[in-house]
């Protein structure tokens, strides 16, 4: 207890008593509330253990902060990483796609009767730029709900997240499938 509490207690008690009619306090009765007091209150916490709890608040605060940051950062990281893999399907399987167009358009000149075989190497690659086209939208509506505070919406954008995933992974066997089919076309051809 501080000195200005006890001193507040103290006036207030004696304010009491004289509102009681008592114009005198005897040292007996004075003595045995000072004893009261002294043996029902706790210690008051030393200045070392109020700067210890400050000091073991302060780590606590700074542990919860690096940590968010650290989880943030995290996220960014899959974001990016997430976007990476996007552009990248997208790359292989649309620059795959102008190319065999290139390359048909081409073959129409001087071989107009093999045009069939490879211009159905096309749809592989096609479909895999489709495909990720159509996961760059289903990654927005995932995000989306994720930002929501309801566990449902929680819940549909971590499905919206796996259906991504599967798709991203997808467009890579399109990628090599159209690999294939285009090799097997090549191989053929001579």
């Amino acid at each position: 207890m501080s000195v200005k509490v006890f001193a507040s207690q103290m006036k207030s008690t004696i304010e009491e008593i004289k509102r009681n009619g008592d114009k005198v306090i005897s040292c007996d009765n004075l003595i045995a509330y000072l004893n009261e007091i002294q043996n029902s209150t706790q210690d008051e916490p030393s200045t070392i253990d109020i700067e210890k709890y400050k000091a073991d608040l302060q780590n606590w605060v700074d542990a919860n902060k690096y940590q968010h940051e650290g989880r943030l950062e995290m996220f960014r990281s899959v974001i990016t990483a997430g976007q990476s893999a996007l552009k990248s399907s997208f790359l292989l399987n649309g620059g795959s796609a102008a190319a065999m167009l290139a390359f048909v358009a081409h073959l129409a000149e001087f071989n107009q009767s093999k045009v069939s075989e490879f211009s159905d190497c096309l749809i592989p690659f096609v479909l895999g730029v489709l495909i990720i086209s159509i996961t760059s939208g289903f990654t927005y509506l995932s995000q989306w709900f994720y930002a929501s505070n309801s566990a449902k919406c929680k819940k549909l954008g971590f499905v919206f997240n796996l259906v991504c995933i599967f798709l991203g992974l997808s467009t890579y066997g399109f990628f090599i499938w159209g690999i294939c089919r285009t090799y097997t076309a090549f191989h053929l051809y001579s």
